[in-house]
């Protein structure tokens, strides 16, 4: 499935009217705040290119690194706190969070010390630093089992999709930034919590594309397509009570070492969808992994796994198409995304033992390379493929920066992607 725009438009719109959206110019040093900051340094891209991607080191107690992130935040996106659209769901929020993520409710203190305020007025929402708001992606995920891989340990594979243009998919104004222009990836050693290492963008304190930790616990987070599509929804914006889709995220790189501490933790936590539904693959060190989904009615949840074999997931829901407990083979879901049925298909012919490079070319296979529709939309493109490795603490990611003409065959275009760069994270527990 490509990247659709959702019906919510409007609500998306008023969103957007209360997060401040800078030009390029906006962009300048961040406040230190003594030695939390290790490293910010620019990694891959630069203003030139579609993205510039930095690398942030933190070190510190939670308020200290949520107080940094607000400083970067406010100084190179203009970003404030999101006015409070109910008092009451804001405080139950900040308490709801105070009690079950204390991890958080720190760097929301810190966070609000940043801007001059209490972190308990509730006429404002720290829960979140969202700057260049982007919302729903299409991505391809798996997880390849220790026994399906050449090294004998798991790797988890992630394509991210989305547009190259503003929220709504259109090509940006000169001057404005596209929504995911300025990724980062974040690598936090909080004094509470693991470390860990996450490609952020959208809400540079709380959210999570995908990240691993230092026990080797790594995340990755997909748009529900299909849900959004047929079944009416009732987006939640900023102010439900509970954690959204891109803090549930950071909950569990912050809280749990292995896949079963994250079905714990995603059982017992109330969760609402920002603005579109989705779903996420949770992997460890041990070469377990699962796919965590909600039925349509947010009422049921589905933790679907595949022992022993790959497991992929795309932007459809799978517990509506199992082969018994299995996930769905490539014929039955052949008219719902041909970018899994392409996945499945090239595995199912694939040698047993696979090598880093040869996922690497599946996925290859199924990036984003179509010309955009029409005049006035932005092309969609793979914005990053990141391979990780969960017993060894690291990612290998690539990014695309630009469309180039191709002279060998006009009037198509040639994607330009950086090499792929390594970061990695001491190990945590052997």
């Amino acid at each position: 499935m490509s990247h659709r725009i959702p019906w919510f438009t409007g609500l998306l719109a008023l969103a957007i009217g209360l997060i401040a959206l800078p030009s390029p110019a906006s962009c300048q040093a961040p406040r230190r705040g003594g030695d939390v900051v290790i490293r910010d340094q620019v990694v891959a891209g630069s203003p030139r290119d579609f993205m510039e991607v930095r690398h942030l080191v933190l070190r510190g107690s939670n308020e200290q690194i949520g107080k940094a992130l607000a400083g970067i935040a406010q100084e190179r996106f203009a970003s404030k706190p999101l006015p409070s659209a109910d008092a009451l769901r804001t405080r139950v929020q900040r308490r709801y969070i105070e009690k079950n993520y204390p991890i958080l409710h720190e760097r929301m203190q810190g966070a609000a010390a940043a801007f001059g305020q209490r972190v308990d007025d509730d006429a404002w929402n720290f829960g979140g630093l969202w700057y260049l708001f982007g919302a729903g992606a299409g991505c391809s995920v798996a997880h390849y089992p220790p026994a399906a891989t050449a090294t004998g340990t798991g790797i988890v594979s992630r394509n991210y999709d989305f547009t190259t243009g503003t929220l709504m998919g259109k090509r940006p104004p000169k001057g404005e930034l596209p929504s995911t222009a300025r990724p980062y990836i974040i690598e936090m050693h909080p004094a509470k919590g693991h470390a860990s290492l996450a490609i952020c963008s959208y809400d540079l304190l709380s959210g999570v594309l995908d990240g691993i930790n230092s026990e080797g616990l790594t995340v990755s987070l997909l748009a529900d397509d299909e849900l959004t599509e047929k079944f009416r929804m009732e987006p939640a914006g900023f102010d439900a009570v509970g954690l959204g889709g891109l803090q549930m995220l950071r909950m569990l790189l912050d809280t749990c070492a292995n896949v079963d501490e994250a079905k714990e933790a995603l059982l017992s936590t109330k969760q609402y969808y920002e603005f579109v539904s989705v779903h996420y693959l949770i992997a460890d060190r041990h070469g377990s992994a699962f796919v965590w989904e909600y039925s349509h009615a947010h009422n049921r949840e589905y933790i679907i796994e595949n022992p022993g074999k790959p497991l992929i997931t795309t932007n459809f829901s799978l517990h509506r198409y199992l082969d018994g407990k299995s996930p769905p083979s490539a014929a039955k879901v052949k008219n719902v995304c041909p970018r899994y049925c392409e996945l499945a298909e090239r595995l199912a012919k694939a040698p047993d033992k696979l090598t880093a490079d040869a996922i690497k070319e599946h996925h290859r296979a199924i990036d984003m390379v179509k010309p955009s529709p029409k005049p006035d939309r932005a092309v969609t493109r793979t914005l990053w493929h990141a391979l990780y490795f969960p017993a060894e603490r690291k990612v290998q990611v690539s990014f695309y920066l630009r469309d180039e003409p191709n002279a060998d065959a006009p009037p198509t275009s040639r994607i330009v992607r950086t090499e792929y760069l390594e970061f990695g994270l001491a190990k945590g527990k052997p």
